[in-house]
């Protein structure tokens, strides 16, 4: 009854809240965060609970009315966390509770709120956090909220991300608010960012105006807000030169400024010492590379794809020390990689569908390089990246992409051998090398990379046998090795190669795959034909047909000796018949075969 704090987050929790819980009237803390309990919480014990002033139910599959009602006579509630739950709906409900915080978002495919926004936000004075999401705001008001900003003077974090806003992105005439907004997040303002957004919020830190319809220039006002340490405006239409400002954002910060249609040249000092993550790809970006970079010894992620960038990768790319993630894919670079490029300790590099050539030296694929010892392996990104694997462009973000590790250097055309320092990369996930023109052996340390996933050596002039140690690597889903000059014998169709079609050899003229080049997947009924149930046919191990072949065959001679020394008749009639077949047969082959003439046996003319 005295039971101020109950915390359950993060089990494996189920069905719904007990109505035993009621009987906690003291309680002031109730969190289930990541959970599976589900239920209405209209109908659960929390309403009765007058004590509260934290609820945490994030993360679960809860039904949450969106005017929280079932609160309103929680005076002392002051936040609530709902988001991730699997619906919100509506109500028409007016609730007077006074929150410093409210989270509200349905999972995305299992539908949510539509309607106008909930009543009970009109009434707040004291909110400092806002995130709604994945809920359908319609009606008359359906723009931005900016009554929100103007009656809760204390607020400093705003989020509205999937809400289907339509109307101009317009700040409210006459009006100054003397603190910043977090992540003033949209779905649908076809209109140019207003100018005066660092007027309006003149401490603002995080703004993401991502996914909407903003076009345009970046203005040239944005540059007053000199406490920027995120600046997201990624998937919009705005264009023109990427403005000079930018580069000098603040200690941590993180500029993603994809998917646009940004063009010219970026200058000497486009990535600052305080900027950690660069997110610029798929623009129109021109020229080459600056050749010089200022001290950013901490930017972890850079992000070129899909531009039109050309000249030489220039050799600070390497000095960066904790730069992991370095996608330049899909530009005009030619030359080599850089010396200092060290591919071991980085944990996705892409360079792939460039003009890139020469060699692969061994000094970029081990870590004696006392550049190599000091990248940091363990940097965790913030947005999502785009990444090749298994043939197939997947976008990752959060968790999965720190765990993901790849090498992608396909469409260029780098020549000599795959050097067998390629095995030092530990536990890459993805290495792709086709479409070069690479020579020589596969080296047998690919079999070091016990992780890899994704393997991909197809279209090179690689020569020799296939090495028997890549049927070791157990958790290859993708294997190509096709149009090369590979010999031998392929590889036996054992493991997860008895899931690869004879499309991972084709174009090798001089590779010998006699054996069947498909096998029955045991995990899946094969076809059967005339009611027949259980399948017949499919192919099984050579060796083991001929061993098992041999020991039949030896005992079905002793068996047929054991029977004519046992059995007396038997036995003559074996001899008869024997006899009688190569009578028949000598008769046959004197008969009907030309003999030679000194085998001939001369008869005395009559």
């Amino acid at each position: 009854m005295s039971l101020r704090v109950l915390d359950f987050s993060a089990n494996h929790l189920m069905g719904e809240l007990p109505q035993c819980l009621s009987n906690l009237t003291s309680l002031q803390s109730f969190s289930v965060e990541d959970n599976q309990l589900s239920g209405d919480i209209s109908l659960s014990p929390l309403p009765y609970l007058f004590s509260l002033k934290q609820i945490d139910v994030h993360g679960n599959q809860f039904r949450i009315p969106i005017s929280l009602f079932p609160f309103f006579n929680h005076s002392r509630l002051q936040s609530f966390w709902g988001g991730n739950n699997q619906e919100i709906y509506g109500d028409d409900h007016l609730d007077q509770v006074q929150l410093r915080k409210v989270e509200l978002y349905s999972r995305l495919g299992y539908g949510g709120y539509v309607g106008p926004f909930p009543k009970f936000l009109y009434h707040q004075a004291n909110l400092g956090f806002i995130s709604i999401s994945n809920v359908n705001i319609t009606g008359v008001v359906a723009g931005f909220p900016w009554w929100l900003v103007t009656n809760n003077t204390h607020l400093e974090f705003l989020y509205l991300h999937n809400c289907s806003l339509s109307r101009h992105f317009q700040f409210p005439i006459h009006q100054q608010l003397q603190r910043g907004i977090r992540y003033p997040t949209n779905d649908f303002f076809p209109s140019p960012i207003p100018p005066d957004i660092c007027a309006f919020f003149p401490n603002i830190d995080f703004l993401s105006l991502s996914d909407n319809e903003f076009y345009g220039k970046i203005p040239l006002q944005l540059s007053n807000c000199s406490s920027f340490r995120l600046l997201d405006a990624s998937n919009n239409l705005l264009r023109g030169e990427i403005p000079r400002w930018i580069w000098n954002m603040s200690v941590g910060s993180i500029l993603d400024l994809s998917r646009n249609k940004f063009s010219g040249h970026l200058p000497p000092g486009f990535i600052s010492p305080l900027m950690d993550e660069v997110y610029l790809s798929r623009n129109q970006l021109e020229g080459n590379l600056p050749a010089t970079l200022s001290d950013s010894q901490d930017v972890g992620v850079l992000d070129l794809s899909h531009n039109h960038l050309m000249g030489t990768i220039p050799k600070w790319i390497g000095g960066l020390r904790q730069l992991s993630y370095i996608l330049l894919n899909d530009n005009q670079f030619h030359g080599g990689l850089p010396g200092t490029f060290c591919l071991e300790t980085s944990k996705l590099i892409d360079v792939s569908h460039n003009h890139l050539s020469g060699y692969i030296g061994s000094e970029i694929l081990t870590s004696n390089d006392t550049n190599c010892n000091v990248h940091n392996a363990h940097y965790r990104p913030k947005h999502e990246l785009e990444f090749v694997t298994k043939t197939k462009l997947y976008t990752y973000k959060g968790m999965p992409l720190f765990l993901m590790s790849g090498l992608d250097l396909s469409s260029n055309n780098f020549t000599g051998e795959i050097p067998p320092q390629i095995g030092n990369l530990g536990d890459i996930k993805v290495l792709n090398l086709s479409y070069n023109m690479f020579t020589g052996h596969i080296p047998t340390t690919i079999a070091n990379l016990s992780q890899i996933e994704s393997l991909d050596l197809s279209h090179n002039d690689l020569s020799g046998v296939i090495p028997s140690q890549l049927m070791e690597l157990h958790y290859l889903s993708t294997f190509s090795v096709a149009y090369n000059n590979l010999s031998g014998k392929c590889l036996q169709k054992i493991a997860q190669f008895s899931t690869f079609d004879e499309n991972i050899y084709r174009g090798n003229p001089l590779l010998n795959c006699t054996l069947p080049l498909m096998t029955p997947n045991p995990l899946v009924r094969p076809t059967t034909y005339d009611g027949d149930e259980e399948g017949e046919g499919g192919f099984i191990d050579m060796e083991s047909f001929y061993v098992s072949g041999s020991i039949s065959y030896v005992m079905v001679l002793l068996v047929i000796a054991s029977v004519l020394h046992i059995n007396p008749y038997w036995r003559r009639i074996w001899f008869y018949c024997v006899g009688v077949t190569i009578t028949t047969c000598y008769y046959f082959v004197v008969d009907h075969l030309p003999v030679p003439t000194r085998y001939k046996v001369w008869e005395p003319r009559v």
